[in-house]
């Protein structure tokens, strides 16, 4: 058995439940910055809407990023990576790159996921999904959750932190989510 099987459950779970967020941090600079080619204002191709907004827009897309990104990543994890992480650590095969593969591959398939499913209207986010830096995304996004999780899984954290650590996901989504429905108000208001 590895290091990290050796490592007790909360450890992981608590891991597990911090790595969807963390799988947003490398989308937030390519699709927040207006300077990007990926820039969620400019994907969306409407001039008016909330994201182009100036100051306030890039902020804007970044929490649309963190909070859709953070949803598929959990729906990701519950359908693809824990049932595979639970078998592995059952079997004794964990490993720091079996878990890299694990969640780059989770990552890959929700790219997929979103690019089938979404629908897109709007040609510039269509053109992005269907192309191969949607899935190279993906990768990058699995890998860096991937790391956390490798990383913090054998971490251990006080008591007085759980708390805190644990509902760190749920007050970002909710702030992103209150917000982006603010914006989105505001927007319709003729």
């Amino acid at each position: 058995m590895t290091a990290m099987g050796k490592r007790p459950w909360d450890n992981a779970t608590l891991a597990f439940w911090l790595a969807p967020l963390v799988s947003t941090i490398p989308l937030i600079p390519l699709f927040s910055l207006p300077s990007s080619p990926l820039f969620l204002g400019k994907l969306m191709g409407d001039p008016n809407h909330p994201f182009m907004w100036a100051h306030l827009g890039p902020w804007l897309a970044a929490m649309a990023v963190i909070f859709d990104g953070t949803l598929l990543g959990y729906f990701m994890a519950l359908l693809m990576a824990l049932p595979i992480y639970l078998y592995l650590k059952a079997s004794g095969k964990t490993s720091v790159i079996r878990v890299l593969i694990l969640f780059a591959l989770a990552g890959i398939c929700a790219s997929q996921l979103v690019a089938s499913m979404q629908g897109f209207r709007q040609p510039g986010l269509r053109d992005f999904a269907v192309s191969w830096s949607s899935p190279l995304l993906g990768c990058l996004c699995g890998l860096v959750s991937g790391a956390f999780f490798a990383l913090f899984a054998n971490r251990r954290f006080p008591a007085t932190a759980r708390g805190l650590v644990y509902s760190l996901p749920v007050a970002v989504l909710v702030a992103c989510g209150s917000t982006l429905i603010w914006s989105a108000k505001v927007w319709r208001i003729p």
